[in-house]
């Protein structure tokens, strides 16, 4: 039986036991800063560097547990091997068994990009190179330089691969079919900023390649993007280390190993000029070599058809109908290319408006007959709906081009959706179209009329009208109400138009800036290559452009208020637009310029630039 003085002691105890937890639980350590050290390369077996290397594997020691990450992709290895090596874990260290048989007198080198990364934290060692010899030297050559994207100059944000292929590997047999056909010696990849480094390479000249090598075959594909360079470029000798006994920590002195050259640049010293190695400049650029040809052809409503090309068509297309039969004429047919040329919107008024055959053909390759057969959609009434409702409605054939908000300097557009090609009576007389459209000015009430003008497209055969514009000068800040009236048209269909009504605010004069920019030369003469201009937003997007033949004053007006910047395209082939490169006709890509600043335009505001362009640069 426990007495009065043990209940004491003991709930003492408890008391002190809890308080002590409690003290232990408030003053639990916190672990720490997280570790962001990638893991460090403390020895290797055989040492990194050694000569007349003979063994079937080799072992990288760390100074952390490490695991071993996408080993195909991320772990390079010239010459290429056939049998790819296995990576395995061992203790602090990763294991490379060989499997395919060593050339001999060759120097082989491992590159891991970012494949060991630390067992905890998932850190990556950027960078490491391993090297060795099955003859008695290590070959201590280098290719160094950037690859970046030909149009906007940035890095590309895909994995690029360089390719080196030595000058002993070309023969007649195999020509410029070399990169497609032939394994190269030697290869590495770019790092984020674009920029790569061949080491190890015996003396000479080599062929040299940059692509996205999204089959991972080490050949050039013709739908990859690509960097070449014109000629061949010879090695250059690596940098010495500026301590040349630096070697593995654990590598001991004896004749099977050497002193490797460094990897990045010594630093600079106050005695001695310090040899440099010639930065190679590639730009990549994609030339799609797509087969011109229809991907789609169809009615997409009764008397309209949509075709659809692989590639743009030039502005050179014929389309023409070809008749049923060899006595029947052959049916009319409008078309209009849209802007960006892969799309031709038709229109035919063929009997019943169901078949109809066509042949387009264009400069492009494309040489193509169509029979095309328009089929109704099937309709099934409903029994809850009226007859009258059933009753075939009036097409409404015009519609607003206009936002609620509209730029105070641009034009007033409605469109139709089919071509316009008669006017009703009695608005065939000019002086009738002046006045068709009421204006009703919202912010003071007043009322007021303005014309109405079909836009002519050129592209539409015969040529007709698929926009009109209203012919109104409105008040910066001032919203307004159009109504034009019904009846003033007729389609190719014999639709007659209907009313519509649009809404919209004018936008202040105020709420746009202006940029103007002077072009100069060292001559002041004409460019012998037209320059296309751009004015581009912060996505990289064209916003405005001008073709520039000499130097002078361009002028971009009306402007939102944001950051620009301006390139300009040196249009060798005078196409008009930038020409990417192409390895199978040496064709580099149009080089494309950058002015230096970035342009902080404010609202209400001029801004005033010069630009020196130097069209060789």
């Amino acid at each position: 039986m426990l007495t009065i003085r043990r209940l004491f002691i003991i709930l003492a105890l408890c008391a002190t036991l809890l308080a002590v937890a409690g003290c232990a639980k408030q003053g639990y350590p916190s672990g720490g800063p997280k570790d962001e050290t990638p893991p460090v390369v403390t020895s290797t077996v055989p040492p990194n560097g050694s000569l007349n290397f003979d063994a079937n594997e080799f072992y990288i020691q760390f100074d952390e547990y490490v695991t071993v990450k996408d080993a195909d992709n991320n772990i390079l290895v010239s010459p290429p091997m056939k049998q790819k090596p296995e990576y395995k874990t061992k203790g602090r260290g990763i294991v490379a068994k060989l499997k395919d048989t060593l050339l001999p007198n060759t120097t082989y080198l491992f590159q891991f990009k970012e494949a060991i990364t630390d067992f905890n934290e998932g850190n990556a060692l950027p960078s490491f190179e391993y090297v060795f010899s099955t003859g008695g030297s290590i070959d201590s050559m280098t290719l160094r330089g950037t690859v970046v994207d030909a149009f906007s100059r940035k890095p590309r944000t895909e994995p690029v691969t360089v390719l080196a292929w030595a000058e002993s590997q070309q023969s007649d047999s195999v020509g410029d079919s070399l990169v497609a056909k032939v394994q190269p010696l030697y290869i590495t990849r770019c790092d984020k900023e674009g920029n790569f480094a061949l080491n190890h390479l015996r003396s000479g000249r080599y062929l040299l390649l940059a692509l996205e090598d999204g089959d991972k075959n080490l050949r050039l594909n013709s739908d990859e993007p690509m960097a070449f360079l014109d000629s061949l470029v010879t090695a250059a000798k690596m940098l010495p280390p500026p301590d040349t006994a630096r070697r593995d920590s654990t590598a001991q002195a004896d004749t099977n190993t050497l002193p490797l050259p460094d990897t990045a640049t010594a630093a600079p010293s106050d005695t001695m000029p310090q040899p440099t190695i010639p930065a190679l400049n590639l730009l990549m650029s994609q030339d799609k070599h797509e087969k011109q040809r229809i991907s789609k052809s169809a009615f997409v409503a009764k008397g309209r058809i949509e075709i659809i090309t692989q590639t743009p068509l030039s502005h050179r297309y014929t389309l023409r109908s070809l008749p049923a039969d060899s006595t029947a004429t052959p049916p009319t047919v409008y078309h209009r290319l849209r802007p960006k040329g892969d799309t031709l919107d038709v229109w035919t008024t063929a009997p019943q408006n169901d078949t109809v055959t066509l042949l387009l053909r264009d400069t492009t390759g494309l040489n193509d007959t169509l029979r095309l057969k328009y089929k109704a959609p099937s309709q099934s009434p409903s029994p809850t709906r009226t007859p009258k409702s059933l009753a075939k409605s009036k097409p409404r054939i015009a519609k607003s081009l206009v936002a609620a908000s509209h730029p105070w300097f641009d034009t007033l557009w409605i469109g139709f959706e089919n071509p316009i090609d008669w006017i009703c009576e009695p608005w065939r007389d000019t002086a009738a179209l002046d006045t068709a459209v009421q204006v009703l000015n919202l912010t003071d009430s007043t009322a007021s009329r303005c014309g109405l003008r079909l836009a002519p497209d050129t592209l539409l055969a015969p040529a007709t009208a698929i926009k009109a514009f209203i012919d109104f000068d409105g008040k910066p800040g001032t919203k307004y109400q159009f109504t034009v009236p019904a009846g003033l048209f007729y389609d190719i269909f014999q639709n007659q138009s209907d009313s519509l009504t649009v809404v919209t605010e004018f936008t202040k004069t105020e709420s746009y800036g202006n940029i103007y920019l002077t072009l100069t030369s060292q001559t002041d003469t004409a460019y012998p290559t037209p320059l296309i201009v751009q004015l581009t937003n912060e996505k990289g997007e064209t916003l405005r452009q001008h073709t520039a033949t000499q130097p002078g004053k361009l002028s971009f007006i009306h402007l939102k208020g944001g950051k620009y910047s301006i390139r300009a395209i040196v249009d060798t082939d005078h196409n008009g637009r930038w020409t990417p490169g192409n390895y199978w006709q040496h064709r580099q890509p149009e080089n494309v310029l950058l002015f230096e600043k970035t342009l902080e335009l404010r609202e209400n505001w001029d801004m005033e630039e010069k630009w020196a362009v130097d069209i060789d640069n």
